[in-house]
């Protein structure tokens, strides 16, 4: 039934789940996650509930994936309260949310433009001693850049830096370019300054939006300083950038 619901064939699972309910076999747990899995990929969030209500009435106690499975599912349609109410309901029980459950309601958040209610379940999971992961902090960094809260985003970078977590460099890009449109030179600089430091090899688009924002910005000395350095690591082309013209 997994790798039938995993390549799409839900309506093959719900013809097993009826053989099943017709015959004395009764559902295991892995049973109904499955077909909750399924059920919320097909986007039926009605059903999800019915299969979840219908398994505790028959006394299969939901675990932690039921859970984040539904919460999930809740998230994608828009239904966040709903979403952070489960959350509270889990909290102390059992099936305690952990890293995942955290990050489907943040992302859910986020994805609604309620970015400071997602910051605000950041701090609640940090509170509760949940260490906030790469994908935790990439879903922040891109609700921040949403509503243009970039210097607030370098900071998450810098976060991740001293973690040693992955940031994929279409975090650097949104944030690196939203500052040069703010004009906040000096901090797009501390980003760009992260991330020669990580092992991502960034394309020259990202550099050369940066130095011509230096360069009109009035900052031209330190526009040519940091052309003249990216050519040197071979990051840029000899080539890639006019500096004449711009007014000093």
């Amino acid at each position: 039934m997994h790798s039938l619901s995993c390549h799409g064939h839900s309506d093959v699972v719900d013809d097993i789940f009826k053989i099943m309910n017709e015959t004395s076999i009764s559902p295991s747990l892995v049973t109904y996650n499955i077909l909750l899995s399924s059920s919320c990929k097909s986007g039926s969030l009605d059903r999800s509930i019915s299969l979840y209500v219908k398994m505790v009435s028959e006394n299969c106690s939901p675990d932690i994936i039921t859970y984040n499975t539904l919460l999930n599912a809740l998230c994608k349609e828009g239904f966040i309260d709903e979403s952070i109410q489960l959350l509270r309901t889990l909290s102390g029980t059992n099936c305690s949310p952990g890293l995942v459950t955290y990050n489907t309601v943040i992302d859910g958040l986020a994805r609604m433009r309620s970015t400071k209610s997602a910051q605000e379940m950041y701090g609640e999971m940090v509170e509760k001693g949940i260490k906030p992961d790469a994908i935790t902090h990439r879903i922040l960094i891109g609700a921040l850049c949403r509503v243009y809260r970039f210097e607030e985003a370098v900071e998450l970078l810098k976060v991740m830096y001293r973690e040693r977590q992955t940031i994929k460099i279409e975090s650097y890009r949104c944030v690196i370019l939203g500052l040069c449109r703010q004009k906040k030179l000096d901090i797009a600089i501390q980003a760009l300054e992260l991330m020669v430091k990580c092992p991502c090899k960034p394309n020259g688009k990202i550099y050369d939006t940066l130095i011509k924002a230096l360069a009109y910005g009035g900052m031209v000395k330190e526009a040519s300083a940091l052309h003249q350095r990216l050519i040197k690591w071979k990051i840029l082309k000899e080539d890639s950038f006019d500096l004449v013209g711009v007014p000093t």
